[in-house]
């Protein structure tokens, strides 16, 4: 009798156990996925490029202060802001920001919460991010009011760019560098790539405990909001990061204008780094054509 009771303990307390750890695991993982960024100060500024700049503060609209750059042109005829990717700073921005400034915009670089000189706070990969790009928007329609303003991203930033444009008619055009068109479909698939582990279910139960809504951050669901305002989607064919497929699922949903500019041979955010003039040049011509 003491066998068959300590064998019906075992089979009951394996599962248990199980899920126990399974859901430690979870919390473990939605920690990291919300951890603040490292920071290193001694990064580059405007300043080694020649380029004149005034810091400014942001606030976003919960009361985070946003550190910025604004980068005025004396004959700029548009303002651009840029907006970095996941846990990085502005400055990771600087160089198609110095070559948009030498086209005459004025430009508007800033660190999300929790990034660079802002204030300290959790990442959430879009959500409060995106707050934060609004209030971005706010203060260079205040500053150049009588210039249209066009966003400019890069992987988290891409997507923010088309959640941010599609709640504020201000942004008059989006330039969208290797976006992903779902957040809760690009953690699963990082994650996939990372474990080679099905991301049913530990992913699944992680996203309960983030502080967030995972589901707001969809680009997919917004970015026809942005039409008839123009958008530009580029992507490599190699991102192993962001998946080609998400700009083509964009670009299907976006309404016109619309571009979609796809680079063999290039991975995630590199189709900059594989021709700046190039780049630079399409990019330009794109923002004179629509952001006016």
């Amino acid at each position: 009798m003491a066998g068959k009771v300590a064998k019906i303990n075992m089979l009951i307390s394996v599962p248990i156990g199980a899920t126990v750890l399974m859901t430690l695991g979870a919390r473990q993982l939605a920690r990291r996925m919300v951890a603040p960024s490292s920071y290193d100060p001694r990064t580059m500024t405007p300043w080694e490029l020649g380029i004149p700049f005034e810091d400014v503060v942001i606030q976003s609209s919960d009361g985070i202060r946003l550190k910025g750059w604004w980068i005025t042109h004396p004959e700029a005829k548009r303002t651009v802001i840029t907006l970095a990717g996941h846990r990085r700073p502005k400055s990771d921005c600087l160089g198609i920001a110095g070559a948009l400034w030498r086209h005459k915009m004025n430009i508007l670089m800033f660190d999300y919460r929790g990034r660079g000189d802002s204030d300290p706070y959790i990442n959430t990969l879009g959500y409060y991010e995106t707050q934060d790009t609004l209030a971005a928007i706010n203060l260079a329609s205040k500053r150049a009011h009588q210039l249209p303003v066009a966003l400019i991203g890069y992987s988290m930033g891409a997507s923010i760019a088309i959640m941010a444009a599609a709640r504020d008619q201000r942004v008059s055009a989006v330039i969208a560098d290797s976006p992903f068109a779902s957040q809760k479909k690009v953690i699963r698939r990082y994650f996939r790539s990372k474990t080679g582990l099905p991301a049913f279910p530990i992913v699944n139960l992680a996203e309960k405990f983030l502080p967030y809504d995972i589901d707001e951050v969809e680009p997919i669901r917004e970015v026809r909001k942005i039409s008839p305002r123009a958008i530009m989607l580029i992507h490599g064919e190699c991102d192993d990061l962001c998946s080609l497929e998400d700009s083509i699922a964009l670009y299907e949903a976006a309404g016109d204008p619309k571009e979609l500019w796809v680079l063999p041979n290039v991975g995630h955010c590199g189709a900059y780094f594989q021709d700046r003039e190039a780049y630079v040049n399409r990019v330009v011509d794109f923002l004179e054509t629509h952001a006016s």
